[in-house]
């Protein structure tokens, strides 16, 4: 390499050691400005990482006022409706005991009878159940119309079982007897296809007979007074 002129010829040797100095201090400089550009982008890294955690922050997740499971079921335990206990049926009192009831027992008009002022109709009660049963005292009669109006009522008091009545006792098939006494009508002319219909005593039921042809309507007596009806004690 030529040195330019002004050099001494023996300053060739110390100018290649410049020229490595140079070079060395130009590899250093690099270096350093390559780590220069490094360390900002690693900074800016951990700052955007440290404001994502702070901006972030682990949730607590609120309170509730849901119960446990336990304290739920606790609480529709307590809400659910409490069964109420089946009633026990009311003993029936040592008069009804063995008499029949309504549903084991037919009824039929067998006879109207009228002309005289009142009307009568002979009715006839069958047990077509499969067991006996009895009857006794008398039973509560109706007269109803066509319709099922009831046209006269003898009253919860007529059916009615003492003591001292008579017991009869019906076998299947077995049939009693009584007569119903219809009297003073005043107003129009019922509907016809007139049934009879008896209630028993102690809430046994009631049944009602299939008409007769058309029953004779009562004469009216007294307007000032209801129609009335009764029946007599059953017998064989």
């Amino acid at each position: 390499m030529d040195l330019p002129s002004g050099f001494p010829p023996g300053s060739r040797r110390g100018s290649a050691g410049l020229i490595g100095a140079a070079v060395v201090a130009l590899l250093i400089a690099g270096c350093s400005a390559a780590s220069g550009t490094a360390t900002p982008a690693a900074s800016e890294t951990v700052a955007a990482a440290t404001a994502t955690s702070m901006a972030s922050p682990t949730a607590t997740p609120p309170p509730t006022d849901t119960p446990s499971l336990s304290a739920s079921a606790s609480v529709a335990a307590t809400a659910m409706p409490t069964a109420k206990p089946t009633p026990k049926p009311t003993p029936l009192p040592p008069l009804a005991v063995g008499l029949c009831r309504a549903s084991q027992l037919s009824l039929a008009i067998t006879l109207w009878e009228g002309g005289s002022g009142d009307s009568y109709a002979h009715v006839t009660a069958t047990n077509r159940s499969s067991s006996s049963c009895n009857m006794r005292g008398s039973s509560e009669a109706q007269v109803v119309d066509g319709h099922g109006h009831v046209l006269a009522d003898a009253g919860h008091a007529a059916a009615k079982v003492s003591s001292s009545d008579p017991v009869y006792t019906l076998i299947p098939g077995g049939a009693i007897n009584t007569i119903v006494d219809w009297g003073n009508w005043c107003k129009s002319s019922p509907t016809q296809k007139i049934v009879v219909a008896m209630v028993q005593p102690f809430g046994l039921g009631r049944f009602v007979s299939k008409p007769l042809g058309s029953g004779p309507i009562p004469t009216c007596y007294s307007s000032s007074m209801a129609t009335e009806v009764s029946s007599e004690a059953w017998l064989p």
